[in-house]
């Protein structure tokens, strides 16, 4: 931000009105050399596919964290042995 007062730290990219800060009236105002103001840029808004691929991210991050840790595991059914029945008739 090229314009900063010292007293309260109200922040802003258009000089202050009347070379005060509007948000406390001070006169304390920092204002940085030309080259740091040509360098200071704002951040340029988020692209449609990147906002696109972030909630395709955000949504495996969480149906991840649901399978592990939220959803309840299916109860596991022991197999039941079966009994062998034989044709045989043995005697004893």
């Amino acid at each position: 931000m090229p314009y900063l007062c010292k007293d309260c730290g109200n922040k802003s990219s258009q000089k202050f009105p009347q070379g005060k800060c509007p948000a406390c009236g001070s006169f304390n105002i920092k204002t940085p050399p030309k080259s740091t103001r040509q360098a200071i840029k704002e951040k340029e808004p988020k692209t449609l596919i990147e906002i696109v691929i972030m909630c395709i991210l955000w949504a495996v991050l969480g149906y991840g964290f649901w399978q592990n840790f939220v959803k309840e595991p299916a109860p596991i059914s022991a197999p039941i042995p079966s009994k062998s029945v034989s044709t045989e008739n043995t005697d004893f």
